[in-house]
């Protein structure tokens, strides 16, 4: 499995441009929000859903938005869906909790995980993510994302997901 350096080494190899900044060790969204960075980009929620057939699913949404996890699963043509465990997450991808990123499917060599990203980014032209440790943050382009997903040969599938309705 493949840690921040040897990621990032991999993207100066394939020349994928990109920006890398270190910060203090964040684990959710309200923590990251709290940050000062230099990198600009938007600012994404990560998470590893799973359902009972054991399909894996990296979703990738806004910072802000809570999603419905029952209208994403008929979205994606799933059945229930539920948060992977840690453990989960490290046998897949190699990461700990808070490090969940696109650039961690480079160890899904069994491309046992589906990326999703949400429709809601689509107007982004930067994002931010974490480098497989939750004390970086890397600013790639939406073209460089692009670009990093078809070099491990992992590409996203953008959908409308659905928020959950506030009471």
């Amino acid at each position: 499995m493949l840690g921040k350096d040897e990621v990032l080494k991999l993207l100066e190899e394939r020349e994928i441009p990109f920006s890398c900044e270190e910060h203090d060790a964040v684990l959710n969204m309200a923590e990251s929000g709290m940050l000062t960075l230099s990198v600009e980009g938007a600012r994404c929620k990560n998470l590893l859903l799973q359902d009972k057939k054991e399909q894996y699913f990296l979703i990738v949404t806004t910072s802000a938005k809570s999603l419905d996890l029952v209208a994403i699963a008929e979205t994606i043509g799933s059945k229930r869906l539920s948060f992977a465990s840690a453990d989960t997450l490290f046998e897949l991808l190699g990461i700990r909790t808070g490090s969940l990123s696109p650039l961690a499917l480079v160890n899904d060599d069994a491309k046992r995980v589906q990326l999703v990203i949400d429709a809601a980014l689509a107007g982004e032209a930067v994002f931010l993510f974490h480098p497989l440790e939750n004390n970086a943050s890397v600013s790639l382009s939406r073209s460089s994302l692009d670009a990093f997903l078809c070099s491990i040969e992992h590409p996203a599938c953008w959908l409308s997901l659905a928020a959950k309705l506030m009471d």
